[in-house]
């Protein structure tokens, strides 16, 4: 287990040591430091009327007992972390909590960001404010909430991250999850709340009655938008709730994973009109409606991935291929039929016809991966060993390029490892370079247990334009095996090799996944400029599609067919390029 650790540990968070603490209560404004660092809250803390409270990056604020943070009328607060450096709040007594910030008619210029704020318990009689917001309370408040991290906290009544009443703050871009309500486990709005929630990962939420994810109620008309909402639970509306004249426009969001004990797995709405564009929901379950639930409303539902077939204009029922969804990666790979399927009238950054869903493809862009494993299932012993692996990378700009090639391990009860390799600014040619028999060492002082293997493709860390990943199992750990996680330098080499000279010989490679149902890939190469053509056929001879008729330049090639329209059996695919004529068999299961 001590080896375990040390391999394993990815980033750990040190509270500052100054030597000191600060207790505080009552009145605060002016500027909490770091050197003063950490704030020991011992009473109730208020920033009074007219005045401004900054609290610095890496400041840690920890409540000594359940008392509230709150921001009187006029008043300011300015807690800014930064992306390496954020403001906790926190307590160390996890059972009893703190009550919450709770900004009550506050100036809209208070700023929360780059927080992290966990362990609130919003405690109360229901209408009483302190019953709503574990987190955050927004009354008659409009502050900026924008890339936080809010998590664990709880609300007897509704919002056990956020709660709105009578405001509209913006909500951007934070993680929001595991909190808990009786109504809206996420993020609640009331009473002519109209906040914008943006680019916010809402997930593993939970409510006792609505609203797992969002609960929006009595004329709230939230902008929900780009939202990945995954994972949440509620009696009713596992990802979310609209009732009693709430029409939130629902846009560009992934709906994925959630469910409800009763009606409505993803959306459910009641007297209530809201538009949903552009919207994924799928994997939803309830045992009425698991995706949407509609009654007494005027819902509309236009270009959306709707599982179970949604009647509207431009909806679709298919699978929306995320890069990974059991990695909790709910990109679009390059084969999701969500792309270029969103509102005509809509265009994403790279110019292109919108995508449905919270994350567009860019199709502006030099490189998608794909891994292929050898000898599955792959079982590697205590001591450890090697999987074995095919990658491929492909390019979409029709010139070369380049880009970065990373991959981690997700390590069962420690999650992501990595990266484990790292190569920058490979050379991607003007189609595609593909590697045979890359080779992963996986060290004896792994755990035992079920593990993800991913590879991505961008510009590290920040951007991921695709990636693929496959499983491997380990059967046991020993702790005397001392060679940490390697692996060769393949994609540096082949990257090399393709940049300087092409294939030397024609090849077609088996498609993959076969057998398949509706979607394969076939791979070849050229070693010459020329005619090509690739063909199709059913067991009788006849043709069924033409997936290449064209010249093509001399390099490494890949082709989809999308097999939907034919039925199950045995199809041959027949490659002729040059005095070169290759055919091997597939199967369409479905």
């Amino acid at each position: 287990m001590r080896a375990l650790l040390r391999l394993f540990v990815v980033a750990v968070v040190f509270f500052p040591l100054t030597g000191y603490a600060t207790d505080v209560s009552g009145y605060q404004w002016g500027t909490w430091t770091r050197e003063n660092s950490p704030y020991n809250v011992v009473g109730q803390i208020r920033v009074p009327p007219e005045s401004t409270l900054v609290i610095e990056p890496g400041v840690v604020v920890n409540f000594r007992g359940h008392y509230r943070f709150k921001v009187d009328s006029s008043a300011t607060l300015l807690a800014v972390g930064t992306e390496t450096d954020s403001i906790y709040f926190t307590t160390d007594d996890t059972a009893t909590g703190w009550h919450g910030i709770r900004f009550i008619y506050a100036d809209s210029s208070s700023h929360i960001s780059f927080c992290r704020l966990e362990y609130g318990k919003a405690i109360g009689n229901w209408p009483h404010p302190d019953a709503g917001g574990g987190a955050i309370y927004c009354g008659y408040s409009s502050p900026i909430i924008s890339d936080n991290t809010i998590i664990n906290n709880w609300a007897e009544v509704a919002g056990g991250g956020i709660y709105c009443y009578h405001s509209s703050p913006e909500i951007s871009n934070n993680t929001i999850g595991d909190n808990w309500a009786a109504h809206g486990g996420g993020i609640s709005c009331r009473y002519d709340s109209n906040p914008t929630i943006s680019g916010n990962s809402i997930s593993g939420n939970s409510a006792g009655g609505y609203g797992g994810g969002i609960y929006c109620r009595s004329s709230s008309a939230p902008l929900i938008i780009a939202n990945m909402i995954s994972g949440n639970s509620a009696g009713t509306g596992g990802g979310i709730y609209c009732w009693y004249w709430s029409h939130p426009p629902i846009i560009n969001n992934t709906i994925s994973g959630n469910s409800a004990s009763g009606w409505g797995g993803g959306i459910f709405c009641h007297r209530s009109s809201p538009t949903i564009t552009n919207t994924i929901l799928w994997g939803d379950t309830a045992p009425n409606s698991p995706e949407i639930y509609v009654g007494n409303t005027n819902t509309i539902v236009i270009y959306c991935d709707v599982q179970g077939g949604w009647e509207g204009l431009g909806n679709i029922d298919a699978d929306p291929l995320f890069v990974g969804a059991e990695t909790a990666d709910f990109h679009l790979r390059w084969r999701s039929p969500c792309i270029d399927s969103g509102d005509p009238s809509l265009t994403d950054p790279d110019g292109t016809r919108s995508d449905i869903g919270a994350f567009y493809f860019n199709q502006d862009v030099d490189g998608i991966v794909e891994l292929y494993p050898r000898n599955t299932p792959i079982v590697i012993p205590p001591e450890g060993g090697e999987v074995v692996y095919d990658g491929w990378v492909f390019n979409f700009l029709g010139q070369p390029g380049r880009a970065d090639i990373w991959t981690y391990a997700f390590v069962p009860e420690v999650g992501q490892y990595g990266p484990i390799n790292l190569r920058e600014n490979i050379y991607v040619p003007a189609d595609s370079f593909g590697i045979d028999d890359i080779t992963q060492h996986v060290p004896g002082d792994a755990p035992g247990g079920d593990y993800v293997f991913v590879a991505y493709v961008g510009d590290y860390p920040n951007t991921i334009i695709d990636s693929s990943y496959f499983y491997f199992t380990k059967s046991g750990s020993v702790s005397c095996e001392m060679a940490g996680w390697f692996e060769g330098d393949e994609w540096q080499k082949e990257s090399d090799l393709a940049e300087s000279n092409l294939p030397s010989a024609y090849a077609l490679s088996q498609n993959n996944p076969n057998p398949f149902n509706a979607t394969t890939t076939i791979q070849y190469q050229l070693a010459e400029d020329g005619q090509v053509v690739l063909d199709v056929c059913n067991l009788f001879g006849q043709k069924v599609a033409t997936l290449v008729d064209g010249r093509q330049g001399a390099g490494y090639k890949s082709v989809s067919w999308d097999a939907s329209s034919v039925s199950s059996g045995l199809y041959f695919y027949r490659l002729s390029a040059g005095d070169y004529t290759e055919t091997r068999r597939m199967m369409v299961v479905k």
